[in-house]
């Protein structure tokens, strides 16, 4: 079953374990094809971005991610879109092309909301977030990071919950409200040994 090369691609990938976590996923793209599985082949495509994102391999990344978005948007997969929208952003982003990352990414948060897709939602807002700090709008980035930590609370994502945690207690730093900024941190530490993260 090829869904389990993805799997054990992801349990790869938590352990740092890249090359492993891209052999993975290239044998789950070739099953994928094979049985003309163009989901799949999306979502193979995908994760292959990760682990290029992972290492610093932006342009490779990018590559998967839109041929990924390019399959996605012709099986109408609007879950597997808004991911790859997500992950394009963040490459914009990292290129101080602003305007193209913020379109991208509020176009990713606009699909998960439109499905229903809590966790996604979260992990857009929280995007949305680090770009707004980026731009030294502290209090979006602030509101939004707040909105996301509501959602990962509310469907127990105990990992992004601990993200947004974090991200409160560099804001909470910026300004200098640093006993603020220790509770927030220490607060993302203790999720982050509970869930062995």
């Amino acid at each position: 079953d090829p869904w389990e090369y993805i799997t054990l691609g992801e349990a790869a990938q938590l352990r740092g374990r890249t090359f492993s976590a891209e052999g993975y996923y290239k044998e789950a793209q070739r099953l994928f094809i094979e049985a003309g599985d163009r989901q799949g082949e999306a979502q193979s495509l995908k994760s292959l971005g990760n682990v290029h994102s992972n290492r610093g391999g932006g342009a490779a990344a990018e590559n998967f991610y839109r041929e990924s978005l390019a399959i996605a948007r012709e099986i109408r997969d609007r879950k597997i879109e808004g991911d790859s929208l997500n992950n394009l952003g963040l490459i914009e982003s990292g290129r101080r092309n602003l305007d193209e990352a913020e379109r991208l990414l509020r176009e990713s948060l606009a699909i998960a909301r439109e499905h229903g897709d809590r966790k996604s939602e979260a992990i857009s807002l929280g995007n949305l977030g680090v770009f707004a700090g980026e731009q030294k709008n502290y209090d979006l980035a602030e509101s939004l990071y707040r909105e996301g930590l509501f959602i990962e609370r509310e469907i127990g994502h105990r990992k992004g919950e601990a993200i947004s945690l974090g991200n409160l207690g560099v804001i909470a730093r910026i300004r200098g409200e640093f006993d603020e900024a220790e509770r927030l941190h220490r607060e993302s530490l203790a999720i982050n040994r509970e869930i062995g993260d």
